[in-house]
């Protein structure tokens, strides 16, 4: 919310109430100024909203388990992946690109060092609650984060725009995937 005046005084009780609140006070004794100081607020606003937005989305991910990278076979299994697009993090569930849901991420590492999430490019090593390697997931596959139908449209709607390319060709992939059985999932 934002008040505006023009060519007016501003009571010291009033800027004081204003500064505990969130209601923004614009004042000019130059109309056009006025006008631009709002405009560039408002602007300001909406990109602070969608960035906040992007960051509550679970966002698509798709990650190969790298060959002779496995160290541990399950209770969780743990494996050598690259991230090939978005990102993974963890208490997020994955699936294989047959549609089927294996396990829930436990942990990310890279260096032996604990990390929360990791982008396109990077290597490194994934505790998987769930599967077994060698029985449900194997050395080469091909593995996606498990996107809610909700953010995957948001991220196909309103966000694919401002996407990297990896991230774009993720979400386009794993969509294709969900479509398979619901030609209009995500829509």
């Amino acid at each position: 919310m934002a008040i505006l005046g023009f060519e007016v005084d501003v009571l010291p009780d009033a800027r004081e109430e204003l500064m505990g609140s969130d209601i923004k006070l614009f004042v000019n004794n130059v109309i056009y100024r006025l006008i631009e100081d709002y405009k560039k607020w408002v602007v300001e606003q909406k990109q602070l909203m969608e960035k906040k937005r992007y960051e509550t989305i679970i966002k698509p991910g798709r990650f190969k388990i790298l060959p002779d990278c496995t160290f541990r076979q399950s209770k969780p299994a743990v494996v050598g992946v690259r991230v090939l697009g978005g990102v993974i993090k963890t208490n997020l569930e994955v699936m294989k690109d047959n549609g089927v849901i294996v396990g829930t991420i436990k942990g990310i590492q890279e260096n032996s060092e604990n990390i929360g999430e990791a982008g396109a490019g990077k290597e490194v090593a994934v505790a998987i609650d769930g599967p077994t390697v060698g029985r449900q997931i194997k050395e080469g596959d091909t593995l996606y984060i498990d996107v809610p139908e909700k953010h995957a449209k948001i991220a196909e709607q309103e966000l694919f725009e401002a996407m990297k390319i990896e991230d774009k060709e993720t979400l386009m992939a794993y969509m294709e995937i969900k479509r398979r059985g619901n030609p209009f999932w995500g829509k």
